[in-house]
């Protein structure tokens, strides 16, 4: 047994090299009050804040050249917490900081506690913000839209520019070992500047998002071609039917998390996967993806509407200006008159008359008894 088991173990060769690509982690919290009000009872927000930390803390100890990106998304709109321009300084400055100093603990991590010192001082300000500036009727609003673009938008500068910085450093390298090669001072090497790994978490509470259609489903094309997975992390309530087209669409996950308080749990299993090794992992998924679009109007869900042949732009009601909502084209006059008239219903054919009168074997029933029966006795 012990001979058999060492020729399994021996005769496979070891891997020539380890390919170990850094990794971007880009978390979109949504800050909408009335969602979170409502999930009051089973989870805070300060405890599912700690949860998210946690995560991005184990993303970055997976690897030193991993990183992490806290955007926060609520009425006031879309904010980088972190990283920042002010994160050097603030890290000089929040060693003495009592405010801080109750929320982080100073032997942490270096690297963790400067993620986990920038995104509390600045949430805690946001939410100060919201509970003095906003309404009632403006705490419900969403700007996860403009969050997942801005994610979008610092996913592809840190990919290309700094790659492009990165690629012009390598070549540089390999010419100097290239030369020192030549000289005989040298040993060959192969330095090449390794690509970088992105997605987006979205965790939120919210499942309202017609209004926001139109700027998702741009950001989801964008995320596709980007190849950048969007999963999102769907807290209590009812499901959000758009936010699943954007995990589907994108290769992402898509979880409806109805207890939040094992939220930890679930980001360590479902979400800390790459997603190049998610092809050879079982995932949690969902078949049941609602693709419905949403009207430009009126903000609803549309079965069967009207779609602009210039822009796309989906309607469930024709406009009354006879212009696109969305890129103001003309339509025609007399097209939209013919819509207007409602669709035109196929009628059954009759059969001939077989000559006695009557069809299909049947006496017609005379027009002045159907009136009789159809009036009042």
């Amino acid at each position: 047994m012990d001979s058999i088991a060492e020729s399994i173990y021996t005769e496979i060769p070891a891997p020539e090299e380890l390919n170990d690509t850094p990794s971007l982690l880009t978390v979109i919290f949504e800050l909408t009050p009335r969602s979170w009000y409502s999930l009051r009872e089973k989870v805070t927000i300060q405890e599912t804040v700690k949860t998210v930390l946690v995560f991005m803390n184990a993303h970055l100890s997976l690897n030193n050249s991993n990183q992490v990106a806290f955007i926060l998304s609520s009425p006031l709109g879309s904010e980088i917490l972190h990283p920042s321009v002010e994160s050097d300084e603030n890290e000089k400055g929040l060693h003495g900081s009592q405010e801080n100093a109750l929320l982080i603990n100073e032997g942490m991590y270096r690297n963790f506690r400067i993620v986990d010192e920038v995104v509390m001082r600045k949430l805690n300000h946001a939410l100060e913000k919201i509970s003095a500036n906003l309404s009632e009727s403006e705490k419900k609003v969403s700007t996860v839209a403009g969050a997942l673009s801005r994610a979008l938008t610092y996913t592809n500068r840190l990919l290309h520019l700094d790659q492009s910085i990165s690629t012009t450093t390598a070549s540089a390298i390999n010419s100097t070992a290239s030369t020192m090669n030549t000289s005989g001072t040298g040993s060959s090497t192969n330095m090449s500047a390794t690509s970088m790994h992105a997605r987006v978490l979205v965790v939120t509470p919210n499942d309202t998002y017609e209004s926001n259609y139109i700027a998702i489903m741009n950001s989801i094309f964008a995320a596709q071609k980007m190849k950048v997975p969007i999963d999102v992390a769907k807290l209590g309530g009812n499901q959000a039917p758009y936010l699943q087209q954007a995990a589907d669409a994108t290769n992402g996950v898509y979880l409806h998390i109805k207890e939040p308080r094992g939220l930890i749990q679930v980001l360590s299993t479902a979400y800390f996967l790459e997603p190049s090794l998610r092809s050879i992992v079982i995932l949690p998924t969902n078949s049941n993806v609602n693709y419905k679009a949403s009207c430009f109007i009126t903000g609803k869900p549309v079965d069967i509407g009207f779609v602009c042949s210039v822009c796309l732009c989906i309607m469930s009601v024709l406009p009354e200006s006879g212009n696109c909502p969305a890129c103001q084209s003309k339509f025609d006059e007399s097209f939209l008159e013919k819509l207007r008239r409602g669709p035109v219903i196929a009628r059954k054919k009759r059969k001939i008359d077989n000559g006695t009168g009557d069809v299909n074997g049947q006496t017609p029933t005379p027009a002045a008894e159907v009136a009789d029966a159809s009036g009042p006795s």
